[in-house]
């Protein structure tokens, strides 16, 4: 007992002296730029592909069956002498290997022409592979993405690794849209591996599984799987020997998949009772956003008595355009029971009724709901026992209906013993019956022809309006400034236009502000509809005016005065612009009638104008427009005229009459707007003082800027 203590001490001092030999070495890592060493692309599985010749191409089949000790085939030789990817280096329409034995060997050797080309199908239908071969070239589709349509069909031999390795190769890749497994029975160990890929992730658009047993528990678990499925549109199950049970995992799937577009179960046994659970499930895609399109119902033992299920479905069903119900016992019955459900329905497009058992009464029938349709566009009667009273019935409705243009009719006449002329009836009855097809047809294609027409024409509008866009986009302008407001915050004259600033120069080098537009379409002191002001805030007094005259400006008396700008052909051209400087040089042009009277009201609306608010460039622009007037006293028409008008009245304008005005200062040869300032100077004594100290500015600032 002591000695085992003693080797029990022993052993924890051991330990504490490793603890302090440990603890006493230090880790150290590299820094970031030397962690990693160097790196790798990844593989590009076509990099032999890119400009590969047709003998290159040959050459390396020829060498790959060479090292797998098998013969070339001479159909795939044939095949690829029409390959040159120094010419198309796009995916070839198809490589087919249908009947040709291929095992494992022989497959391998076709990945020399995997890594060269893609192609849009790849057809190995009965080719013999079993579950080593078809794992290799399921292997190599995934990892090249050889096709987009892949067919299998008829290869009975592959096992349950096999259909594991197809499962992934849907999975993995995006490329894939369409494969087909027809006539290859699937068993309920093989079923599951196969769908797993279905669920989430795949991006297959077309599954076909004709002849595969999909019914009882293998329809179950494939209906299982496409319930959170969003990229299947089309699902082929024909041939499968589904009975009515079948129909309730149908209907599910109906319910629960609302994104499947194609459902063919042709050449099964649903009944009539597997054909009204169905018939529930489109019943319930009646409120969805997408649902159903085309329903195969060829050949299911169905009759009449199916027929109130699928008129119920058809009255309220928003998404099926094609419905095949032919060789099918329905009578003319069951088309009357059916008619209903064809009256209320606007988006059947295309209903298959071949070899129904349909005589003349269900004809008629038929006739009623074309003459009431209008959008039905083919209907196939053929093999049925129409004569003359429904070749009759059918003539009447076309020549109401427009939009059919395939009708199906057997061209041999039928034989009538209670008629004798039977046989003519008939004939001119299906030649008026393809006049009137023949007149929908060519109608279609007109409106098919406008209707391109017109998005032509709308396509055409919209490049149009963009360009137009694009050029009469605003040009940035200077914020616009405050007007200039009086004593008692009028900013505007009598008559409501807003009233012109005292000083107008206009620098354009001086604009650096931001933009802001605005418009005033009636603004009479200028002649002009749309203004553009912009003011610059680092000008200070000194407002950048900018104007856009119209196409053409008239005056008060509707003819078309003389603007003081230029009128540009397009006002949204930068070159037709009318940018300056309106300043004392340019003010000659703006003495029209409307700028005069306009200045006047304002004088006569400012009687009592306080000092801090007199603006010396008053004066000077006063004694402009003075000096203006009088060396050009012919300058405008209008302008002479009105100037005879206050000569010969001289208080006439009621709007610019002063109360203390004295007629004995009145001048009639002189400019009115001269002798309104007089009058003003003469009527108003209680501005001497004010009148004084403005004129004592003037003369000491003769021509300040």
């Amino acid at each position: 007992m002591t000695e085992t203590i003693e080797v029990m001490a022993d052993d924890l001092l051991n330990n504490d002296c490793n603890v302090t030999r440990s603890s006493s070495r230090k880790v150290t890592f590299p820094t970031d730029e030397s962690i990693v060493s160097g790196y790798m692309d990844p593989p590009d599985p076509w990099g032999k592909g890119y400009n590969c010749t047709t003998e290159e191409l040959v050459c390396a089949y020829k060498a790959a069956c060479d090292a797998n000790g098998v013969q070339p085939h001479r159909h795939l030789l044939e095949q690829l002498q029409g390959i040159d990817l120094s010419v198309c280096n796009d995916r070839y329409e198809m490589l087919s290997c249908r009947n040709l034995r291929l095992d494992s060997r022989q497959v391998e050797a076709l990945e020399e022409i995997f890594k060269r080309v893609q192609f849009k199908t790849l057809d190995f239908e009965s080719s013999g592979l079993d579950e080593d071969s078809a794992i290799a070239l399921f292997d190599m589709i995934e990892y090249y993405e050889s096709c987009c349509k892949l067919n299998i069909a008829h290869n009975t031999r592959i096992g349950l690794r096999g259909w594991q390795m197809c499962s992934r190769m849907l999975k993995k890749t995006p490329c894939l849209q369409t494969i087909d497994l027809h006539g290859i029975p699937l068993s309920e160990q093989s079923i599951p591996a196969l769908v797993r890929s279905l669920r989430i992730g795949s991006t297959l658009v077309t599954l076909h599984l004709e002849h595969s047993n999909i019914t009882g528990r293998n329809l179950l678990i494939l209906v299982t799987a496409l319930r959170i499925n969003e990229s299947l549109r089309e699902l082929l199950l024909a041939d499968n020997k589904m009975t009515s049970s079948d129909g309730q995992h149908l209907a599910s799937l109906l319910r629960n998949t609302p994104t499947l577009q194609m459902l063919d179960v042709r050449n099964n046994a649903l009944q009539d009772t597997g054909c009204a659970y169905i018939c529930e499930g489109l019943y319930e895609q009646q409120g969805g956003e997408c649902g159903l399109a085309a329903l195969v119902l060829w050949h299911n033992q169905i009759s009449h008595e199916a027929m109130p299920a699928v008129s119920a479905a058809l009255a309220v069903n928003r998404h099926l355009q094609t419905l095949n119900l032919g060789h099918n016992l329905i009578g003319s019955e069951g088309v009357h029971l059916l008619r209903e459900g064809l009256l209320r329905n606007r988006t059947l497009l295309r209903l298959g009724l071949q070899w129904c058992r349909i005589a003349c009464e269900g004809a008629v029938a038929l006739a009623e709901c074309l003459a009431e349709s209008p959008q039905l566009l083919r209907l196939d009667l053929r093999d049925n026992q129409i004569r003359t009273a429904g070749l009759m019935a059918l003539k009447l409705a076309l020549s109401v209906n427009k939009s059919l243009t395939r009708l199906d009719l057997d061209k041999d006449i039928k034989k009538e013993p209670s008629m004798k002329d039977y046989a003519e009836q008939q004939g001119a009855l299906l030649e008026a019956i393809g006049a009137l097809l023949q007149r929908n047809r060519a109608q279609a294609r007109d409106k098919e022809l406008r209707q391109l027409d017109e998005q032509q024409r709308l396509m055409e509008r919209e490049e149009e309006t963009s360009s137009q866009d694009s050029l009469q986009r605003p040009r940035f302008v200077p914020p616009q400034p405050s007007p200039i407001a009086t004593d008692d915050g009028d900013a505007s004259n009598d008559d409501g236009a807003p009233s012109r600033p005292a000083d107008l120069s206009v620098s354009t080098a001086e604009v650096s502000a931001p933009f802001a537009c605005v418009t005033s379409p009636t603004d009479r002191v200028l002649g002009v509809e749309d203004i553009v002001v912009g003011f610059n805030a680092a000008a200070g007094a000194n407002a950048s005016l900018l104007l856009v005259a119209p196409a053409a400006a008239t005056n008060s008396d509707g003819d078309a005065g003389a603007s003081a700008l230029a009128t540009p052909q397009d006002p949204l051209s930068n070159d037709q612009f009318e940018i300056g400087s309106v300043g004392d040089a340019d003010l000659s042009s703006l003495n029209t009638p409307e700028s005069t009277a306009q200045l006047q009201d304002e004088s006569a609306a400012q009687p009592h104008q306080d000092e801090s608010t007199a603006q010396p460039h008053q004066d000077e622009f006063t004694a402009q427009l003075q000096d203006e007037s009088a060396a050009q006293p012919h300058q405008d028409e209008s302008t002479a005229q009105l100037q005879d008008e206050s000569a010969a009245q001289p208080h006439q304008d009621e709007s610019i009459a002063q109360p203390h005005q004295d007629e004995s200062t009145a001048q009639p040869h002189q400019d009115e707007f001269t002798a309104q300032l007089q009058d003003e100077s003469a009527a108003q004594p209680h501005q001497d003082e004010s009148t004084a100290q403005l004129q004592d500015e003037s003369a000491a600032q003769p021509h300040q800027d």
